[in-house]
């Protein structure tokens, strides 16, 4: 056997203090907002009213041209030009390692959002730089001077890597000479995109900001080289009078050797109920949470309540002792005993903050999560891959024989018989390999390969699947003793030149999961154990028997987005689940809130089963060939809530080209009629075709996602129409399930010409310069265009339009100071933008 040394990092975990200079942000509830405005102050009142907002809507979404509005700044402390800018939702966030557009939980993207774009900083011209991040925005002042309280709330999502990552709000009130610092970071390790609960944060400032009529904001972000942080939806509103916030939450299984070893979603209930080594009964769990007072008035008892629901049921509750907790003051609670699952099946552990205080904000103090009690399964992550690792990225990873894996404690013996991993990508060009291998802690010697399964070869059918694969068994090895398990995946891949060669694939990342600290990577070149505090989907198999091996499903599928737009009737329509082995499954909506409901019997326990939802027999995504799937595992408490998937929709396009033929403009099976659009760059999307010979042009197309605003024009030989007359250069549809368009194509004044190959050349020299520069452009046709010159933060300190030209050379000398500017050359339709260099 191979011998390798174990090298454990030791963790620091960090309670919750108080009377530090930085302070916890609060994670808010997930939901629709308001619509950003700005209010008379006079009008407002407590309890959550709103007296200052913005949505950040400060540009052209179209042509990307933005203003910093008055009294707000943006200051980059470094000399790389790394500032906060405005950025469109439709100009998708780039770099080495980042394709990114607005978060889905912003309220108002399709009006643009601020970012600070570290990975296109350090990835300018194709040149890789590792420049730290050293830049904030702040607002003008804002008048809180008749506010008893204030909140500040906003939207969020941030990736960030490669330093020591300081993300802040900051809050004066004094014009900068005094500051009041609030962690945006949520203590997110690197890499790690923010959880969903830190995305939305709130933020009760009214100790530094309520009665003052001088406050300023101000986002800052330093440490970081690379990835983002996006902002949107600023507002200010006062506080709600009760706010009792459960800022966070801990479920702590009794391992048995390292007492409380964090949060366990699958264990067998063979390795539950035996004593403790550190006290109590291997797998009870223990409760804490984590308060704070986000509102106005004192929260009287206020304790933690942990209720726990078996297959639905509730079987059992308790509560931590009460405290009174003071307006904007942290306190932590302890649940008073312990709880031990003694069957089979799904236990869902409801947190909840109660005080004797009427709750206004009700969704941010209650949470649940799940665990369950099988026969054959060690998992310690749940089955969501939100990513994928392997030991790339890792200083010394990234070779053939490195190895990913999770730590098990296993209290009672048992008898292995697989192990289970998610594989999350296969690149096919390294010729990739893998094998599952077991590890066991031999106290001062370590981690031994202890066995392993067959080398085998990962093949593209393997990406996003689970796959298992049996140990191999010689009577004896398969029967684990009590001890610290390692189960791991190790892999190769081939790289020309390379002789240690690469990973090759990549495995599935539970990134909910902050048990962390049993994690790890094998680094082949140099032979190292490291704590990665990636929580890997890789699990153990035994061979046991005793849970139930069949349960029912209960699916709901909602359907009040077809009803609000008249597509689905639920009195004459029909909706059903398609696709299970077992058969079809009819629903019923008795309680008429838009959701169905149907249930089916005996279905498998343990056993991913696809589905799809059908509407009077079509599937979901129709009408296309193939019907868009739903894939879930069956527990022992199965109820499956989708929302209908409209996929990719049909669109039927019919423009009538009657006028058009009539005055010889298009010649039936001698022009093309085509549509154009496809993301703005007037691609061509099909081809229309008149089979009847009714001079009305036809084409149903299927690339459009239900919801989206499609933009398109008709072409005759690819010269697009001019519609329309005045406004946005194209037409416009919201995409629904069924789309049908009856269009008249727009001869009017086509140039003849596709207006975004106007400006075929732009040319700045010399380029740096002293600040006195040429600009000289070049058309196919006659054009209108603005030349613009914009600092780093996007303000606009030039401009001037040229009207029909083909050919100009614009030399400027504005005494420009030293820096980066970018020049833009705007023709109505299309932007053309070059950097330019004062020295």
């Amino acid at each position: 056997m191979k011998r390798f040394t174990l090298v454990i990092s030791i963790l620091c975990i960090a309670g919750i203090s108080f009377g530090q200079v930085t302070k916890q942000g609060t994670p808010a509830p997930v939901k629709q907002d308001p619509v950003s405005f700005v209010m008379d102050q006079s009008q407002t009142k407590a309890s959550g009213d709103i007296f200052w907002s913005t949505s950040f809507n400060w540009g052209n979404v179209e042509t990307k041209a933005w203003e910093l509005p008055a009294g707000w700044e943006i200051k980059d402390n470094t000399d790389f030009g790394n500032p906060w800018i405005w950025r469109s939702p439709y100009d998708t966030l780039g770099g080495c390692c980042t394709w990114q557009g607005p978060s889905s939980t912003f309220v108002t993207p399709l009006d643009g959002y601020i970012v600070l774009p570290a990975d296109e900083y350090n990835r300018r011209d194709g040149v890789g730089t590792s420049n730290v991040m050293d830049t904030y925005i702040q607002t003008p002042p804002i008048d809180c001077s008749s506010k008893s309280s204030v909140v500040v709330s906003f939207k969020q999502l941030f990736r960030l890597c490669c330093g020591t990552n300081n993300l802040k709000m900051m809050v004066t009130n004094d014009g900068g000479v005094h500051w009041a610092e609030y962690s945006c970071l949520f203590g997110l390790a690197n890499n790690r995109v923010a959880d969903l609960r830190y995305q939305t944060v709130e933020f009760n400032i009214s100790d530094v900001a309520a009665g003052l009529p001088n406050v300023q904001i101000r986002f800052y972000q330093t440490g970081n080289t690379h990835y983002f942080w996006m902002i949107d939806d600023l507002k200010l509103s006062e506080a709600y009078q009760n706010d009792l916030v459960l800022e966070n939450y801990w479920q702590d299984f009794n391992g048995g050797f390292d007492d409380r070893i964090g949060h366990i979603n699958y264990w067998p209930k063979s390795q539950m109920g035996q004593v403790s080594a550190t006290g109590g009964n291997v797998g009870d769990y223990l409760f804490r949470g984590a308060f704070l007072n986000n509102g106005i008035a004192d929260q009287e008892d206020a304790k933690l309540q942990v209720t726990v629901l078996h297959n639905g049921a509730q079987v059992w509750q308790d509560v931590s002792d009460a405290s009174t907790i003071w307006p904007i003051e942290r306190d932590t609670a302890t649940v008073n005993t312990v709880f031990l699952a003694s069957d089979y099946g799904d236990y869902a552990f409801q947190f909840n903050g109660l005080s004797d205080n009427t709750e206004e904000v009700p969704l941010n103090n209650t949470v649940t999560k799940g665990f369950t009690v099988t026969d054959t399964l060690f998992h310690r992550a749940d089955f969501s891959a939100e990513s994928a690792s392997n030991t790339g990225g890792w200083v010394g990873g990234s070779n053939g024989g490195d190895m990913v894996g999770v730590f098990y404690d296993i209290f009672n013996t048992c008898e292995i018989n697989a192990i289970t991993a998610y594989i999350s990508g296969v690149t096919i060009s390294q010729i990739p390999q893998f094998q599952y291998v077991l590890l066991k802690d031999q106290g001062e010697d370590g981690l031994v390969e202890y066995m392993a399964t067959e080398v085998i070869d990962a093949t593209l059918d393997m990406r996003s699947t689970w796959v298992t694969l049996e140990i191999q068994k010689d009577g004896e090895t398969e029967f684990l003793e009590p001890g610290l398990y390692v189960a791991c995946v190790r892999f190769w891949g081939t790289v020309a030149g390379d002789d240690n060669g690469t990973n090759g694939m990549s495995i599935g990342w539970d990134m909910d999961n902050t048990a962390n600290g049993y994690t790890y990577n094998y680094q082949s070149v140099g032979g190292g154990w490291f704590n990665t505090g990636k929580m890997n989907l890789i699990g153990i198999g035994i061979n046991a028997t005793g849970a139930p091996t069949q349960a029912a499903v209960t699916f709901n599928v909602d359907m009040n987005k077809l009803i609000s737009t008249s597509e689905f009737n639920p009195a004459t329509d029909k909706v059903d689940v398609s696709g299970l082995a077992q058969g079809a499954v009819a629903m019923t909506d008795a309680d008429a809130d838009g959701i169905f409901t149907g249930t089916m019997d005996a279905m498998p326990v343990g056993k991913w089963v696809e589905y799809s939802y059908t509407i009077n027999g079509n599937p979901e995504g129709k009408p296309m060939a193939v019907a868009v799937t739903h894939k879930r595992r069956v527990t022992y408490f199965n109820t499956f809530s989708d929302v209908f998937n409209f996929g990719r929709t049909a669109t039927s396009f019919n423009c009538d080209m009657t006028d058009e033929i009539a005055a010889g403009r298009f010649v039936p099976g001698t022009d093309t009629l085509e549509i154009n659009g496809e993301g703005n760059t007037w691609k061509t999307i099909a081809t229309l075709s008149d089979t009847d010979g009714d001079q009305i042009y036809t084409v149903d197309v299927t690339s459009a996602k239900f919801g989206m605003e499609l933009r398109y024009k008709y072409s005759i030989n690819d010269d697009k129409e001019a519609y329309p007359l005045t406004g946005d250069p194209y037409r416009t549809l919201m995409v629904r399930y069924q789309n049908k368009l009856n269009d008249k194509y727009n001869a009017q004044s086509t140039s003849g010409t596709n207006p975004l190959d106007v400006a075929t050349s732009v040319r700045v020299y010399p380029n740096p310069s002293n600040g006195k520069f040429t600009v000289s452009i070049s058309n196919q046709a006659p054009a209108t265009m603005d030349i613009s010159i914009l600092n780093m933060q996007g303000q606009v300190v030039y401009n001037k339009r040229i009207a029909d030209v083909t050919e100009h050379n614009e030399t400027i000398d504005n005494q420009l100071s030293k820096g980066v500017y970018f020049i833009r050359i705007n023709n109505g339709t299309e932007v053309k933008t070059q950097k330019v260099v004062v020295q």
